[in-house]
């Protein structure tokens, strides 16, 4: 279970929060409600990772303690991606633009 927690946050972080699909984000959130509300809202991320981290390494079957166990592994998994997103994403902001002066710098060089 922490395996599946700590794959679904990852996962999250890939891709709505890693600079490399930036760009892709931002080219997305304009097109649509569902894409902006998506893009912008840790807590959904977090819920809808969770949901296809949870389908994907469980067997489906059909009743009701699959859902339950289903939605509350979400449920987890969104708050968890809040807070993670709450506490670290100050800290990767003050990265990305020191490790970006960086580079402007060594290209002054």
């Amino acid at each position: 279970m922490l395996f599946e927690v700590l794959l679904t946050l990852s996962i999250r972080f890939f891709l709505f929060d890693f600079v490399l699909f930036k760009g892709l984000r931002n080219y997305l959130k304009p097109k649509g409600y569902l894409f902006r509300k998506l893009l912008s809202c840790p807590f959904c991320q977090g819920f809808w990772s969770g949901l296809g981290v949870f389908l994907t390494t469980h067997l489906i079957t059909f009743n009701l303690s699959f859902l339950l166990l289903m939605l509350s592994f979400g449920f987890v998994t969104a708050y968890l991606s809040m807070m993670t997103t709450a506490i670290f994403y100050p800290l990767i902001d003050k990265f990305e633009r020191n490790y970006g002066t960086v580079e402007k710098n060594n290209d002054d060089k």
